[in-house]
Order: C-alpha cells, then structure tokens, then sequence
C-alpha cells in the first residue's frame, strides 16, 4: 500500500483562490435537488481528460472523462492568477450573503454548503474553517474530492461529508496518481464517505466493480458523464440497469439538464 497523502498544514489566515461562490441546487448524489451554497477553489491534483497538465491551450484530450472545471487548474487554458484570493472568512461571509434568508426572515435558510474545486483538500485550512463555521450556523457541509488526499482528523472532527469521485482509467490520469489505496481506506473507514463514478462507457462500469471489491466500498452512486441534456440523458437510460443490477444508486447532473454547461449554475 502507498502511504496516504496528506495536505500540508495551512497558517492560520491563509488565503486560496477562489474559481466561484454561488447559490443553487446541488446537482448531484444524495443531495439531488437541495439549495446550496457553493464555493469552487482554485488547484487540482489531477488533470482529467489528460495524463499530465497539457502544455498548449489547443492540446487535445485524450480521455473520454474530461473535467468540466478546467477554469480552476488548466495553465495552459486559462489565467489562475484572475481568481481572487480570499480567507475562510471572508467566503464564509459572501456564502451568508447569498443565502436569500439572509436578507428575507421569512424564507428557510440555506442549509447545505459544497465545497468544490479542482481539489479541495489541497485548502486544508481553509476547509476545516469552512466546515467548522458551517457546523456552528447549524448547515451540513459536503466536500467534493477526488479522493486521493486524506481528510485530517479535525476535518472529520468538524463534521465534513465527503463526495468522493474516484477517476477511473478514461480520465486519462495514470493509475499511480488516481487510486491511493491508503486514503480510499482511510475515507471508507470515517464512514462520511460517499463514492461517486463519473461513467462514459462499459468499461467504466468494470472498473467500478473492481474498485468496490478491493476496496469495500458502500454507497456507490453513478453520474453520467456529460456537459449537455441529451448526453447525460442518454447515459441515465442505459446506467438504469447497470446500477439496479449491481446494487448502486444513480444520480443525474440536474445543473446540466436545467442550464447546461452555464458556469456557476
């Protein structure tokens, strides 16, 4: 087993880049449906769709699975350094200030807050902040990651959930770099851990299979991959089966099918 990877730590007052903050549903997984507020930080430990950071703006993918938030880690597409750099607090504030209840009493308060990126976990500090503040305002707080960096134990501690996102072969991303046995493990054993497998084809499914076997994973949810309705509709109709048969669950991409590839939907 590869030794887990952990996040160095973060001074307290750090600042991170941030790609988006806004309010909408949460797309995806157990939460389908849900009013949110999100943030998407800057920097990613992977480069799906590629095998390595592509070193032209017009280079090819060569996976099938490309990311869909290259604004927050592709140099070679875009200027990271527009992003603005805030604390924890001040994006704690700004998702407040979103929140419509914040300025209506008679509307319910947001009570979700998803922390996306890029990854995550690269913020260590900024998202224990995060989930500490979102667990004393009385809201959940969901992690997106792609599962290759451990949680720390005061994030756990602070009551993060976590939507992990293991890549799978047609990311293009080399196995190395994708599975970390020791954090998978890690992340399954805190039982905060949701898997979540973005599937463009039948040997994605083969794969998942795989995974869970290795690994004992529990509560596997399926997402078709896809930036438009008719894609990820036609994806949701053959995944059906798969997921029925192998005893997962399957969620749709809502934000794609209501607003398509829009940024900051």
């Amino acid at each position: 087993m590869s030794p887990a990877i952990t996040a160095p730590t973060v001074r307290t007052g750090a600042r991170v880049a941030v790609a988006d903050l806004f309010y909408s549903f949460q797309g995806e997984g157990v939460n389908l449906g849900r009013r949110a507020l999100f943030v998407r930080l800057i920097k990613c430990n992977l480069t799906c769709g590629y095998p390595g950071m592509p070193r032209a703006a017009d280079a090819p993918a060569i996976g099938a699975m490309v990311c869909d938030t290259e604004y927050t880690w592709n140099t070679a597409k875009h200027d990271l350094h527009a992003a603005p750099a805030m604390s924890a607090a001040e994006i704690w504030n700004e998702l407040v200030r979103l929140d419509p209840a914040t300025d209506n009493s008679g509307m319910a308060a947001v009570d979700l807050v998803v922390v996306s990126g890029g990854e995550p976990l690269l913020h260590p500090g900024i998202v224990v902040d995060l989930a500490r503040r979102a667990t004393a305002s009385g809201r959940a707080l969901e992690i997106e990651t792609n599962a290759t960096i451990a949680p720390s134990p005061a994030l756990i501690a602070a009551g993060a959930r976590f939507n992990a996102g293991l890549k799978l072969a047609s990311s293009a991303v080399p196995y190395g770099k994708r599975i970390k046995p020791q954090v998978i493990t890690q992340l399954q054993a805190s039982g905060r851990a949701r898997w979540k497998f973005v599937v463009t084809g039948p040997e994605d499914v083969r794969e998942i299979a795989g995974l869970q076997q290795k690994f004992g994973l529990t509560e596997v949810w399926l997402s078709p991959e896809g930036t438009s309705a008719d894609v990820v509709v036609d994806r949701m109709r053959w995944l059906a089966d798969v997921a029925l048969t192998h005893g997962w669950n399957l969620t749709t991409r809502q934000h794609v099918l209501i607003w398509g590839d829009d940024r900051g939907r």
